[in-house]
C-alpha cells in the first residue's frame, strides 16, 4: 500500500511538514517494503488551489492514504473523492509516522482540521508577513501572509496557533524555499542553453563552472561595477570606486565614477540602493552581502573576470558575459 506523507525533506528521516497543500515535498512510501519516492511539491507557490492540486498529485501516484499535519476542506474533499484516507494532526519523522500507520495507531479523519488557504497564512496575521514574493525576488506569487492562521478541531472549534508553532512553521517554510531556490538554480545550470543558444541566467555558479549571464529586459537600468584603475575589481567589498553605467533600451547612455562610503557590513547595499542601482556585476561577493542586495531588489552577477568594466556591461547586455566561480564566497 502506498502512503503519501507531507515532508520537509526527501527521505524517511525528514520531519513531517504541517502543511499538506504547500508542503516542501511529498514522500510516497510503499508500506510493504518501506521503499519510497520523494517529489518536490510544485504547488507550494500557488496563489490558490494548492490543496486540490496536491491532492490530485498524490492520487496520480497511487497513494491510498495521506499523513500530514493539517489539511483544509478542499483538499479533504478531493482526497475523499479519490478514495484516499486522510490522517491529520501528525508530527515527527516520515518513518515514525509510517511505523505508527502500519501498527494501526493512526485513524483517518473525515473532517479538515484547518480552513482553506491555511498554508498561505490566512486568518489572523501577526503583521505584514514575509513580504511580497516571500523574499524570492520580485514575486513567487505567494503574496503577503505567513501570519498566525487558525486551526480547527474536527468538530469545527477554533484553536489559534501559538506563537512558537507559528514561528517554527515559518522557519521551516523559509528553509524549504531556500532549498528549492538552490535546486531550481542547479536545474537551470544543467539545462544549459536558452532559446537563443545562451545558458540561462542564474546567480552564483558552482565551482569550476562557467555561465553566460543575460540581462533582464528593461528600458532603463543602472549597472554598478567595482573598479580598480581601468579594470573590474574582483574584490567587491574593498573597491575604492564604482563605475555606475546607465543603460537605455540595451545601450549604454551614460556613466559616472562614484566613491563609496567606508567599507562596513551592510553599508554598500544601502548605498547602491540610494544610487538607484539595479544590477551589480562583480568578481566575488560574500553570502551576507548577496542576501542584503536581494532584500534591496538589486540583482547581483558574480564570477565576472577582471576586464574593462564597460566591456563587461556590454557583454552582460548581449548575453555573452562568461561568469565563473564566486571568488569571494564567504
Amino acid at each position: 500500500m502506498k502512503v503519501a506523507v507531507s515532508s520537509t525533506g526527501k527521505d524517511l528521516d525528514s520531519q513531517i511538514d504541517p502543511r499538506f497543500g504547500r508542503c516542501g515535498y511529498f514522500v510516497i512510501v510503499d508500506t510493504d517494503d518501506m521503499s519510497f519516492e520523494a517529489f518536490n511539491n510544485e504547488n507550494i507557490a500557488l496563489g490558490g488551489g494548492a490543496g486540490i492540486q496536491s491532492a490530485q498529485f498524490v492520487a496520480s501516484k497511487g497513494a491510498k492514504a495521506v499523513i500530514t499535519g493539517n489539511c483544509g476542506p478542499n483538499a479533504v474533499r478531493t482526497l475523499s473523492a479519490a478514495g484516499i484516507e486522510v490522517i491529520v494532526g501528525q508530527s515527527g519523522t516520515v518513518r515514525e509516522a509510517i511505523e505508527r500507520f502500519k501498527k494501526g495507531e493512526l485513524k483517518p479523519s473525515p473532517q479538515p482540521n484547518v480552513p482553506d488557504h491555511y498554508g498561505m497564512g490566512g486568518g489572523r496575521s501577526g503583521g505584514p508577513g514575509m513580504g511580497p514574493g516571500m523574499g524570492m525576488g520580485r514575486g513567487m506569487g505567494m503574496g503577503r501572509g505567513g501570519g498566525m492562521g487558525r486551526k480547527l478541531r474536527p468538530d469545527g472549534a477554533d484553536i489559534s496557533l501559538s506563537n512558537s508553532d507559528d514561528l517554527r512553521s515559518l522557519r521551516e517554510q523559509a528553509q524549504q524555499l531556500r532549498s528549492q531556490i538552490q535546486e531550481i538554480e542547479e536545474k537551470i545550470r544543467k539545462l544549459g542553453a536558452g532559446p537563443q543558444g545562451r545558458e540561462a541566467d542564474y546567480h552564483g555558479p558552482s565551482a569550476g563552472s562557467e555561465a553566460r549571464s543575460t540581462a533582464p529586459r528593461q528600458d532603463h537600468m543602472r549597472i554598478a561595477v567595482p573598479v580598480s584603475g581601468d579594470r573590474l575589481n574582483p574584490h567587491f567589498g574593498h573597491s575604492e570606486s564604482f563605475l555606475l553605467i546607465d543603460v537605455e533600451n540595451g545601450q549604454i547612455k551614460g556613466k559616472e565614477s562614484k566613491t563609496p562610503p567606508p567599507h562596513e557590513p551592510g553599508v554598500l547595499p544601502n548605498w547602491m540602493a540610494e544610487q538607484g542601482v539595479d544590477v551589480v556585476i562583480a568578481g566575488g561577493m560574500g553570502r551576507r552581502a548577496l542576501g542584503l542586495f536581494e532584500e534591496k531588489g538589486i540583482r547581483v552577477i558574480t564570477g565576472a573576470p577582471e576586464m574593462d568594466p564597460e566591456e563587461a556591461v556590454n557583454q552582460y547586455l548581449a548575453g555573452t558575459l562568461a561568469t565563473g566561480q564566486n571568488v569571494c564566497d564567504h
